[in-house]
């Protein structure tokens, strides 16, 4: 009697004890990126930009550049026109990017010194541009989702701030050769999914360079970078981006988004 008493009373305390509950699986990969490619950016932007070069000796080259940017839908229009130094003045790239997976990006670049326009093609945009450490795919910021599968590796701090660490690999060879990366890494801010490091790894799988962003501030309610750098372990080579003056939805007019302007140049 008194073991049968017993057993009722475990039985009755298991009963009042909570379910174990499975753990709240996160976000899928695809979806944060899906996320910093849908986050608040404006209409439009203009702003201006220090590049500043630095080799392994420590030297350092400087340029300064104006860009504007222009949503279309979810398309997007760049143009980029360096301002100094006078050797590099009026050199400027124009980029098309298309939301749709389907369309391959339009990217041209001008040469004041050959007076030509360049016609940058898909094979080429794992080409670095003009000296930087940056790619011509990079330029674009948000890399292009569909060129890549997506996985959430799980969670890591990074300066203080709770990310999203997700990995993306190419979806297929010809895309890791036009890109120039085998995987990346992004660490993305929880609260804004906004990336504030990647990590890249060349074709061969060999680790190759860091992008890591310095400052981060919100201006007229958008999350803008002020400051980034790029470094490249393999040359032991850094670019770093400094932005100021920037301004949101101001009605920048479609002409300024031609291979006309990009000859014209900028003029204030």
């Amino acid at each position: 009697m008194a073991k049968n008493t017993l057993a009722i009373w475990i039985m009755a305390a298991a009963m009042m004890l909570p379910l174990a509950r499975p753990a709240m699986a996160g976000p899928t990969g695809l979806a944060i990126m899906q996320a910093v490619d849908n986050r608040e950016d404006g209409d439009d932007l203009t702003q201006t930009m220090t590049q500043t070069l630095i080799d392994r000796n420590g030297n350092r080259r400087v340029r300064h550049v104006v860009s504007f940017r222009k949503d279309y839908g979810k398309d997007k229009k760049l143009i980029t026109f360096f301002t100094e130094p006078a050797n590099i003045r009026d050199t400027a790239l124009l980029t098309f990017d298309y939301d749709d997976p389907g369309r391959d990006d339009d990217q041209w670049l001008y040469l004041p010194a050959l007076q030509k326009v360049r016609r940058i093609s898909a094979a080429d945009r794992g080409d670095y541009f003009m000296g930087t450490d940056f790619t011509f795919e990079d330029m674009k910021q948000t890399p292009e989702l569909s060129d890549y599968r997506w996985r959430l590796l799980g969670s890591e701090t990074i300066n203080g701030h709770d990310c999203w660490k997700v990995e993306g690999v190419p979806v297929s060879d010809a895309v890791m050769q036009e890109l120039g990366y085998s995987r990346m890494v992004q660490y993305v801010r929880k609260d804004n999914a906004f990336p504030i490091r990647v990590d890249y790894w060349d074709r061969a799988g060999r680790e190759l360079k860091h992008l890591r962003v310095l400052k981060l501030k919100k201006i007229q309610g958008i999350w803008s970078p002020l400051s980034i750098e790029m470094e490249n372990v393999q040359t032991n080579h850094k670019t770093v981006l400094d932005f100021a003056d920037q301004r949101y939805n101001t009605g920048l007019k479609d002409r300024l988004f031609t291979q006309r302007s990009l000859k014209r140049g900028y003029r204030r």
